[in-house]
Parts: C-alpha cells; structure tokens; sequence
C-alpha cells in the first residue's frame, strides 16, 4: 500500500509541466548600468491587473511567464527611480525579448521616505501565537535557547523546556519532528541568528500531526536569500563549573535557479546535575524501619560533531526540487557517582554506606535525508507539495556499576550494554487550493513507519567473569506504522474569520521480547477535529476561540520494558502496557492590535501519562518510570502587557494562573490532587552606550502539583549584552544565565515518603562571536515575496 501511495503521488505531480510563454528583458538606468533586484509587473493590458511579478537578478535581467495567449504589459519600479511601463505587447506561440527598459534616476523619491522593516514582536493569530524574532531579539549568546527564552510563557529550567500552564511542548524545526535528535543539543548549538520566526500552536489545526498533548513550538528557520556567495561562523564558551565550547560554519551560494546551503559545527557541551533524596522507608503504623540518604553527582561534558546540507532547484517557474541532509555525531564518555547513607531503625542492624561509580560509555548518530517538490499549480496560491524522509538513529551504550559498602570490603560489579538501531521513513502529500478571495481548502495525507532493535545484555561479575543475567536482559522489538489523512478550510468574511479541519489515523504498533517470547499489539483509529473562529470587536479589539484534539502516543523508549540500575537501590525501567493520552483543549484569545494580552485555556486529558517513582517496602529499592492517571484537568489564564509604553524599553511581562487536577485510581488506592499555581514572567530590551544591546529577564513559579510530586516554588533570572562591530558583520555577545535562582525542591507523600532536590551548574556565563562574510546582498526568490507581492496577491484573488 505504501508502494501504490507514493506511485499515486508522483504521477500526480509530474503529469505535465505548463506550456508558458517567457517574457524576458533588462532592466538598466540612464547610464547604462543594470539595476539589480527591481520589481517587474506583469499586467493585463483590459484592466491593468496584475498577473505576477518578478525581481531582477543581479545583471537586471527578469523573467516573466504568461500561462494564455492574450495582450500584456509590463511595469518596472525601483525606489529612487520613476516607473517605466512597456508598451501593449500580444502573446502568441513564442516567447518575447523586451530589449532593455531604462529607468530614469528620480532622487525626490527617496526623501522623507521611513524604512520600516521591523515586524512587532508578536502576533496573534486565530489558531497560533507567531513570535517574530528576525530583529526583534537580541540573542545575547546567540543560541536556539536564548530565543525559547524569549516565548512568552516559556520556562527554561536546566536546558529543558517547559509552556506554563501547558506541559512539555512538540518541537518542530520548519515543520518537520526533531523527536529522534538530541534537541538539547539542538537548542544549545543552533545559532539564534539563523530563526526567523517562532510559532506557539496550543490548537494545533488538521495539518500537523495529532501527536502531543502540550503545544507546538514549531521554529521556522531563515531562508537564504542573498545572492552569490556568503556564510558565517561563530565560536562561543561558557562556563558554569563546567567549560563548555561550540564552534560552526554555514556556507551558502544563490545563483540563478539554483540555491544551496551548508554548515558544519563542533560542539563540547556540559551539564552538571546533583540529586539528593531522602526516603524514609516504614513498617508498621509510624515505626520507621530506615532512612536512606541518597546523593548522585552527574557532570558530563559529551561532544558533538554535525553537519547539514540544503540545496534548492527552481526547474521553472512552477516548479521546485530539493533536499535536505543532516547528521549528528555524539560521544559522552563520565563517570556518574552517588553516595547512599543508611540509617537503620532496628538496633539488631547496623548502619552502612555505599558508594557507587557508574562508568558510562555512550555514543549516538543520527542521519537523515528529506527530498522534497512543490508544484505552484498558479499564482492564487494553489499548489501541490510532495516531502520524503527517512533517518537512522544509532546508539551504542555501556553503564558499568562498582559498589562499595563499608561493612564488606568486596566490590559488587553489574554492567548493562544496549545496542539500540531505529529507522524511520515518512511520506506525506499536500494540496492547497484557492476558492475565492478569503476561503482556501487544504488536503493531505502522510504514511510513517517506526522500526526499533534494542537489545540489552545485563551482566554481574563473578570469579573475574561476566555472566549474564537472565532476569534483566532483553531483546525487544517495535514497530509502528501509521496513516493519516486531513481536510482543512479557512475563510474570512467581513469581521470573521475560522478555520475547519478533520484529521484520521489509524496506527498499529507491535512490541516484542524476542527473550520472553510476547509479543503486544495496539491498534488505534481516530478522528481528530479541530476549529478556530475569530471576530473584530473593535477596529483593533479581537476576540479568538480555538478547539482541538490530540493524542500523546508513548516515546518509544518509555515502552521498552528495560531496568537500568543508577545504584544499587535506585533503576528506571519502561512500561510496555502504557497507552497513549488523549487530550481534549479549547482556548479563548483577546488580543489588541494583533498583540495577545487575555486568554484562558483548558485541557482535558484520559490516560494521562506521568512519571511516578514507586517503593519497595521489602527490598527497599525505588524505581522511576511512566503510567497512566485515568483523569488529568487543567486551566490556566494569562495576561501578557508590553513593555514599550516605557520610554527606552521594549519587551512584555505576563502572568499565569493554573489550576493542575489529577484523578485516578493507582497503586490500590484513589488518588485525587489539585493545586493552583502562579507564573510571573519579566523580559525587557534596552540600549546602553556605545550601541550596545541589552536585555534582562526573570521568572517566578508558586508551588505546584507534578503528578504525585509536590513541589515547591522557584525562580531564574538572566542578563546579557551584545554588540556589532565591522559594518556590523561581526557580533560580539556576553551573557550570564541564573546569576540569581532557586533549585527545585519536592516531595512525594502518596504511599511514600520522600524528599528530593534538584541542583545544577549556575550561574552560568556565555560568550558567543559571530561574523559574516561574502556578499550581502539581497535577491528574491520565486518563492519570496517581490515588493509588490500584496498587489499581485490581491488581483489574483476572485
């Protein structure tokens, strides 16, 4: 079936290519000189609309394509020039030179002219909140990071993202997953320069995938749009108590048709974390049986080598090729140490300690390869997108234990070694058609295919010999296919405006344990809609709801049923019975002259899935790993203000109420929690001397419920300062992360007690240099928009 999809797909999409007539000329001044990147108009001449447009290229040369045979001119413009039109022309069966059209140089034109180019920082959208980074952040260290930072509602705790009020987000990179890349990495290494734009879609409509039950955070990336040949490279360090470094490269040449882009980087990384817990293990009534102290120490410093490659292929007007490759090379080699202090209860016992180093040897990479076609069937907007993909992820791991106890002075020694290999292919197909003027259908179907080998061997050593233990080791099998298809309309229609989408899947996953001969098989077949509607109340004043539904299906690697011992009382093991959360989410947006300031949210969740840790009464052991809640309920309002009624400042502040519920029955027993909690979040923009850009942030959290965890308020603030140098080609930015914070500190009470705090590495300071080189200049795309894109756009229109 698969074969037959994509044999469909194709043939659909070459059938034929337009048999357009070129309309070609040069457009040059007075002096006889070429006038790069003016635009070029093609209009009827019944009506004088206009049919399409084009820039010139870097020797003033344009090309226009005319799609029937009728009576044309053509109209070039250029600031600081007067227009010129050509004369009536007829289209017939062979293309046409205009010669050259001479502009005359108009000086008057350019005075009391503003440049504005700057996009306000946010905008609301119906279905999604679009936050335009291109020259609005400073990006102090310059990194992915530093701009998820910068989201309104985004909280960056330890290099993990988490949306207040909303969970873990579902990270797209130019609307493509990134859920086999190491996206820590990702955000620390990807130059902040490099992101056009970022879009927050808490009701994600029928053309992503239903997949998540937090937002989407889908970061669009600039496209090369300078002409010839130029690039960049950058080098940064940080410290906290580690070193970090990262360095990197991106090349680009643009010439005629044909664009293509690459990078190269290099990136040592670091993160110290220290774990304490304290769990107090109990008997009978309040007699406490003992208290183990526990402290793990992990401080890693892996490396990663990456590489990427785009390239872009205009065949005609109408048609584009491409592809995009990208691989990742990782090594992290440490040593993670815990110290375990037990203190016995029973006088008849005595107390003990154990230490434990855990040498761990782990390496991954991760290639991919995504071609890629777009069929611009006209200039309305109607076309046909074809996109490929298919990635390796490869890890090789090894963890080996060395315990000591003060009572015994024999080692105990216990290693886990675990191949893993996961192939993914994916395939999907796009269509978008104009109706009329404010309506616009789009379909789409996609296939993917999920294929994971993870075999682990655990071992414990006995007479210098490794043995096997049968009881931990495991080879398991998964796989997973799912299709999908989606409808979508959109409209507008006077003060109204929506959206309408539907989107089916049907997944079939298969789990083996080829070592305990089962095998789990889990169907799923679903509907999932999804809506948004808006209203202008006012002419500035705009009222948004938005409704959707999703499912959140288990990482793979939660569903593998493994045990990987930290020490000798604590492992995390997988859960192969969890099932996938199902999430019901409806939104109300206020929003003042595109600018968000009122929303309120609420989700509704079965089979949520949460991490738990759960005790042993009798082997004293603990355990994390992820089950399913049979309820989980939130609602959260947010108010956001911005920053630039004050002289000197730009920015927003915000706040977030949340109300966290969870109800299920678990471990024998009713567990029904619920908290509100309280956000604050503060981040400002403002000049200092000398041209330099500064920006200060922070953040507030109360309280809240995670789960069975009850954790308690914190805090992090950071401040940064940039300057650009050479013509600004060079960039120069020092910033300091959680020079002021609180760690995080919980505890669990429900059939446990048990205290735990959380530590890393602050504060930390990074300094990042930028430079740019080769030619800086910009040429417009096919694709981009020429100056008189609205007007084509708006006479195209029926």
């Amino acid at each position: 079936m698969k074969h037959r999809f994509l044999t469909t797909t194709l043939f659909l999409f070459f059938i034929a290519f337009a048999n357009a007539q070129t309309i070609k000329g040069q457009v040059i001044d007075e002096k006889g000189s070429s006038i790069i990147y003016a635009t070029v108009a093609l209009h009827n001449a019944k009506d004088s609309s206009i049919i399409k447009g084009e820039s010139t290229d870097e020797n003033g040369f344009f090309k226009l394509k005319a799609d029937k045979e009728d009576k044309y001119f053509v109209k070039a413009t250029m600031l600081g020039y007067s227009d010129r039109s050509s004369d009536v022309f007829e289209i017939a069966a062979n293309d046409l030179d205009l010669g050259k059209i001479i502009l005359a140089n108009n000086s008057e034109l350019i005075e009391g002219v503003e440049i504005v180019d700057k996009l306000p920082l946010m905008e609301q959208m119906a279905d999604k909140l679009i936050v335009n980074v291109e020259g609005n952040v400073t990006n102090t260290s310059g990194s992915l990071l530093d701009v998820m930072k910068k989201v309104p509602g985004m909280l960056v705790i330890n290099d993990r993202l988490s949306m207040v009020g909303s969970g873990s987000p579902t990270i797209l990179l130019n609307g493509k997953s990134t859920q086999y890349m190491d996206v820590q990495s990702l955000l620390r290494d990807m130059p902040g320069d490099n992101i056009k734009k970022v879009e927050i879609i808490h009701q994600p409509g029928a053309e992503y995938e239903a997949a998540g039950s937090g937002p989407i955070i889908n970061i669009i990336l600039k496209k090369n749009s300078l002409f010839g040949t130029n690039g960049s490279i950058t080098a940064g360090v940080g410290k906290g108590k580690l070193w970090d470094y990262t360095t990197g490269l991106n090349l680009s040449h643009y010439e005629g048709n044909f664009n293509i882009s690459g990078g190269l980087g290099y990136t040592r990384n670091a993160w110290w974390e220290q774990l304490y817990i304290t769990r107090r293990v109990g008997g009978i009534g309040n007699q406490i049986d003992g208290v183990y102290d526990q402290v793990s120490e992990d401080a890693a410093r892996p490396i990663t080598y990456r590489g990427n490659l785009r390239a872009d292929w205009d065949m005609t007007d109408k048609h584009r090729l491409g592809f995009e490759t990208k691989y990742y090379n990782n090594t992290n080699n440490y040593v993670a140490t815990n110290f375990t202090d037990v203190d016995i209860t029973d006088v008849m016992f005595d107390d003990y300690q154990l230490n434990t180093n855990n040498f761990k040897e782990r390496g991954w990479t991760y290639n991919s390869i995504n071609p890629y076609y777009i069929f611009e069937i006209d200039t309305s907007g109607q076309k046909l997108e074809l996109d490929v993909s298919r990635a390796r992820y490869q890890v090789e791991s090894m963890s080996t234990l060395v315990t000591t106890n003060n009572l015994d002075p024999l080692e105990s020694q216990q290693r886990y070694i675990q191949p893993g290999d996961t192939k993914i292919f994916a395939a999907s197909v796009d269509y978008t058609k104009p109706i009329s003027q404010g309506l616009e259908f789009k379909v789409g179907a996609k296939y993917s295919m999920a294929d994971l080998d993870n075999n682990l061997r655990s071992e414990f050593l006995f007479d210098d010999q490794w043995v096997n233990n049968v009881d931990q080791s495991n080879h398991y099998l998964f796989n997973e296919e799912i299709y999908a298809g989606y409808g979508k309309v959109s409209w507008k229609k006077g003060v109204w405006s929506g959206t309408a989408g539907l989107r089916y899947e049907k997944s079939e996953s298969v789990g083996e344990s080829l070592t305990l001969d089962s095998i789990l098989t889990r169907p799923i077949e679903k509907l999932f809609p999804s809506f948004s509607l808006s209203r202008d109340i006012t002419d500035g004043l705009k009222a948004s709801v938005a409704y959707s539904y999703r499912i959140d299906r288990p990482r793979y690697s939660t569903l593998n049923p493994f045990v990987f011992y930290l020490d000798p009382f604590t492992y995390e093991q997988g859960n192969q019975s969890l099932r996938p959360e199902l999430t019901h989410s409806a939104k109300f947006t206020l929003s003042l002259e595109g600018q968000p300031f009122f929303n309120v949210e609420y989700k509704r969740s079965t089979d949520a899935i949460v991490e738990v840790t759960e005790q042993d009464q009798n082997s004293q052991e603990a355990r994390k790993t992820d089950i399913n809640f049979d309820e989980q309920n939130q609602l959260s309002i947010t108010m956001l203000f911005p920053l630039d009624f004050i002289p000197g400042l730009s920015g927003y502040g915000g706040t977030v109420v949340t109300r966290n519920e969870f109800n299920s029955f678990y471990s024998d027993a009713q567990f029904d929690r619920s908290k509100w909690n309280t956000t604050a979040f503060l981040q400002a923009e403002f000049k200092l001397p000398w041209e330099i850009n500064a920006e200060i942030g922070g953040w507030y959290t109360s309280s809240n419920q995670e789960g069975i965890f009850n954790s308690e308020w914190l805090f992090g603030t950071s401040f940064g300062m940039s300057k650009k140098f050479l013509d600004k080609k060079l960039k120069v930015s020092l910033g300091v992360e959680d020079f002021a914070r609180r760690f995080w500190h919980a505890n669990v009470d429900y059939q446990q007690d048990m205290d735990l705090i959380s530590n890393w590495q602050t504060p930390v300071v990074n300094a990042r240099v930028s430079y740019k080189f080769g030619n800086q200049h910009l040429k417009s795309k096919k694709k981009g928009k020429t100056s008189a894109s609205e007007e084509i756009r708006r006479a195209t229109q029926n």
